[in-house]
């Protein structure tokens, strides 16, 4: 009598597959809508003025090639044109000096989306367009993929 047959152990259940897939498009239609969504409230949004309420320094040093950079997490809120308060917050990179314009009581222009006022976007620009079309990029691209496969 020989010895029993190893299990391959490579065998998966047979709804990993399905819940891979399926995770991996919502991730990529999640990338989709942030990456095309923002840049549309920035550009279509209704503008408001509103004001920074916390502005706080998040971990340490990002240890990157430019040193003594940090990511700070910024709180804001604006009046919708009902007298609603809103809140909401962005992240910013920048040195030890960075939030100086954007600093506690500090004013700034906020677009939101008309229809969804937590949508909200502040100091949009050129710099965060790259940022959008590559997440809608690689969002595209997991949708493709699973589509595919």
């Amino acid at each position: 009598m020989g010895a029993p047959a190893k299990r391959d152990r490579r065998q998966r259940k047979p709804g990993f597959g399905r819940a891979a897939h399926a995770l991996l498009s919502a991730l990529g239609i999640l990338l989709m809508i942030w990456g095309i969504g923002a840049p549309l409230v920035a550009l279509t949004g209704t503008e408001t003025l509103g004001r920074i309420t916390h502005v706080r320094r998040q971990l340490g040093d990002r240890n990157e090639l430019i040193p003594n950079r940090y990511a700070f997490a910024i709180t804001y809120e604006f009046r919708l044109p009902d007298g609603a308060l809103r809140t909401g917050t962005t992240q910013r990179i920048g040195d030890y000096f960075s939030p100086g314009r954007l600093g506690v009581g500090s004013p700034v222009t906020i677009r939101h989306a008309p229809f969804a006022p937590s949508l909200s976007v502040i100091d949009w620009g050129p710099g965060a367009l790259i940022e959008n079309i590559l997440a809608a990029a690689i969002g595209a691209a997991l949708v493709r993929l699973q589509l595919k496969g």
